[in-house]
């Protein structure tokens, strides 16, 4: 059982079993809470007194260290079981919430990851936020500290991005990598959720100062986005922060361009694409948008003057627009997070009250129930991309029959990992929780 080649510093630790007494096929990420270097963590388990250590430590610089070599079980998850098939990594980060580590760290740490599953037969990295899969490597075979004992460890900074993790380890590894789990992913197709009003509400209060023809082009987001197909709420959150939420400060662009997307900067300085009007450069957005999430004929003529540069359903999620996180290392911008802030955006504007009022009361939705509260539960459902059993699609017909059920189920589910007791039960029932977190009531 070998080391890491990327390993610089190496200072053994005297806490560990040896030998390990299960062979190598999880990973489990910590923070040490505090920028150290590399001789700083790995110093921190010299002293036999403290009785933990983990195998390798990773330095504020980036730079790996060895604590404790592969073949030994470290002291590191309060967990003998997990540390005994675990290879357990020590990363620097600030020593308050949510505890984040800095790029050269988190760069560090995904080539350590594939470094670990290469050298061990782990064909590729799984996670799906489910504390049950401890032990079951086959379904997931990441852990965290915080599931062993009463601890914030890795940070919400690590454990929250564990997903992108995975997905940035499992590109490395290339073609005998596992087919990353999509499920709880945003899918760009789609009808939108948000409405015009609850758009404009969010700019005005991100922006009073916004000037009345932004306000004017806001319902174009929908209708262009259903004209082919894509979520025109998506679109309108990436030009809120392409623009600044259209104030355009410290952007590439500028709003005589009647270019909201940042398209055709491809390097620092360049001014981009100009449209002859908003109408036409949102139109260009949105089938930039569908290149991305499929390859699908377009609906109406091409002005996306970019569409033909594109890998055709390279990213048929709104995670997968940043490169650094898609699968193929493919996307509409290098910035870490890309997609990941489109969404926090999306997630604001879907907390504002809605400006339309519902033709009907949004009662809960359980087996059985019909009527309009039915389906619009099946509309949201079926626009963030769950389905019924075996990938039935859901039938928007306001009857909540086996199939929606099990959508509400999937869907409580994916919600429940991202943030745990959001939707309170998976029980197939879209009571006060679920409904308030599917439509922000």
């Amino acid at each position: 059982m070998s080391n890491s080649s990327l390993v610089s510093y190496t200072s053994i630790s005297p806490c560990k079993s040896v030998p390990r007494e299960h062979k190598i096929d999880t990973i489990t990420i910590h923070c040490v809470v505090g920028q150290l270097s590399v001789e700083g963590i790995c110093g921190c388990f010299r002293n036999s007194a403290v009785g933990a250590s983990c195998n390798y430590a990773i330095g504020t610089d980036g730079r790996i260290g060895l604590c404790v070599e592969e073949k030994d079980c470290s002291w590191c998850s309060s967990s003998p079981s997990n540390d005994h098939r675990a290879v357990t990594i020590e990363c620097a980060s600030d020593r308050t919430h949510p505890y984040a580590i800095n790029e050269e760290v988190y760069r560090s740490l995904v080539d350590l990851c594939a470094d670990i599953c290469r050298r061990n037969g782990i064909k590729g990295v799984k996670w799906k936020a489910d504390r049950s899969l401890i032990g079951q490597p086959d379904k997931q075979n990441m852990t965290v500290h915080r599931w062993f004992a009463n601890k914030a460890c890795p940070g919400d900074y690590i454990y929250d991005r564990l997903g992108r993790i995975a997905i940035e380890v499992n590109a490395k590894l290339g073609a005998g990598a596992i087919k990353d789990n999509t499920e709880g992913l945003t899918k760009i197709m789609g009808t939108a959720v948000a409405t015009a009003e609850q758009m404009k509400k969010y700019i005005r209060a991100k922006n009073p100062g916004v000037s009345q023809s932004v306000l004017d082009m806001v319902p174009l987001y929908l209708s262009e986005g259903k004209a082919e197909g894509v979520r025109g709420d998506i679109a309108f959150a990436q030009s809120c922060l392409e623009t600044g939420n259209f104030t355009f400060k410290g952007s590439a662009v500028t709003l005589d361009q009647n270019n909201f997307c940042g398209m055709g900067v491809t390097a620092n300085g360049m001014k981009g694409n100009s449209f002859k009007d908003p109408k036409t450069g949102i139109r260009a957005q949105i089938q930039h948008l569908k290149a991305y999430a499929n390859a699908d004929a377009l609906m109406q003529s091409c002005v996306d003057p970019r569409f033909q540069y594109i890998t055709r359903g390279c990213a048929k999620y709104v995670e997968w627009l940043g490169i650094q996180e898609n699968p193929n290392r493919k996307g509409w911008a290098a910035g870490a997070g890309y997609g990941e802030k489109i969404l926090n955006i999306l997630a604001q504007i879907l907390k504002i009250e809605r400006g339309d009022a519902y033709m009907f009361t949004v009662n809960e939705v359980k087996k059985g129930e019909k009527g309009n509260h039915v389906l619009l539960v099946q509309e949201i459902l079926k626009a963030r991309g769950f389905k019924g059993k075996n990938g039935q699609e859901i039938n928007l017909d306001k009857d909540c029959g086996a199939n929606t059920v099990y959508a509400i189920k999937q869907y409580q589910k994916a919600r429940n990992k991202v943030d745990p007791g959001i939707c309170g039960n998976v029980d197939g029932i879209a009571g006060p929780k679920t409904l308030r977190d599917m439509i922000a009531l």
